[in-house]
């Protein structure tokens, strides 16, 4: 079953220590491109959850953002960061010379700077850390991939209909077509019959030239080629999960043998077929580019 490329997917994982939420967000995109936004403690698992989403996703252009937090950290617990103090209290000093100020540096003034107290960081196993992530990260890519697959479903609704209708407009086609090279050979030879008696036409001449016509307005071949490329791009939509270059190219050929068929014939109810045709063909193309 199809893909489609654009989706979202959550999910979340709470423990006794920490809490991991996962939300990722996928678009249309030739390749797959994939941009994760961690927490710095997290980034050393980045290579490990780009694996999980390349054995999920195919084709999109994905954002995934993670949250982390600690729990531990509900109790109040803080620290000082000796470095920062030491660091605002020299810089202070430093103003103080420069603008000949002589008033003493206070704790008042220390506390306008928030940097230097911080949360007392908890210590977890790795292992610990990374079975929760890479479980929540998993969840959040089978949502994604749930609702995936539920657009492409709506997608293909779509695509099925219209694949009918061209299928419709290529039998009346086809049909109206049989008789093509013979009504052209008679407005030819009704052009011709004055001159035929007048004896103004070479016979030989006219019998090649009426051969070249007859093969130039007949379509069957390109009917039935572009027949035979209906039922495969039915054929891989019912039966394959990456879909969407193969039935790009299939497009490609389709619109080119739909373009040999309007320039060979001179039919206005052909032509008028053709319209259609092509216009069913060019939203058949804005929907596949939607899947993976």
């Amino acid at each position: 079953m199809p893909r489609s490329m654009t989706g979202f997917g959550r999910a979340e994982i709470k423990n006794s220590r920490f809490e991991i939420t996962v939300e990722i967000r996928s678009l249309n995109n030739r390749f797959l491109d994939i941009g994760l936004k961690l927490p710095k403690s997290l980034n050393p698992y980045e290579y490990i959850l780009k694996g999980l989403t390349k054995k999920k996703i195919l084709r999109g252009k994905l954002t995934a953002v993670v949250n982390f937090k600690n729990l531990v950290l509900e109790n109040g617990d803080l620290r000082l960061n000796q470095e920062t103090v030491q660091f605002y209290h020299q810089l202070l000093e430093k103003i103080k010379s420069q603008t000949g100020i002589k008033d003493e540096i206070t704790l008042d003034h220390l506390l306008q700077f928030k940097e230097f107290i911080e949360p007392e960081e908890a210590v977890f196993q790795d292992d610990e850390i990374k079975k929760v992530l890479t479980d929540a990260f998993d969840k959040a890519l089978e949502n994604l991939d749930a609702m995936r697959r539920q657009e492409a479903e709506n997608i293909c609704v779509d695509i099925y209909s219209r694949l009918k209708k061209i299928k419709t407009a290529l039998n009346s086609i086809t049909e109206k077509a049989k008789n093509s090279p013979r009504l052209e050979l008679d407005k030819l030879y009704n052009r011709l019959q004055e001159r035929i008696n007048n004896k103004e036409v070479d016979k030989d001449r006219l019998e090649l030239e009426l051969a070249i016509i007859a093969d130039r307005v007949d379509v069957t071949e390109e009917c039935i080629r572009l027949s035979s490329h209906l039922d495969l791009f039915k054929d891989v939509l019912d039966n394959k999960d990456e879909v969407g270059k193969q039935l790009t190219f299939l497009l490609q050929e389709m619109h080119r043998e739909t373009n040999t068929i309007g320039s060979k014939t001179s039919d206005i109810s052909i032509s008028h077929e053709m319209i259609r045709l092509k216009e069913e063909i060019e939203k058949l193309r804005e929907q596949i580019q939607n899947l993976e």
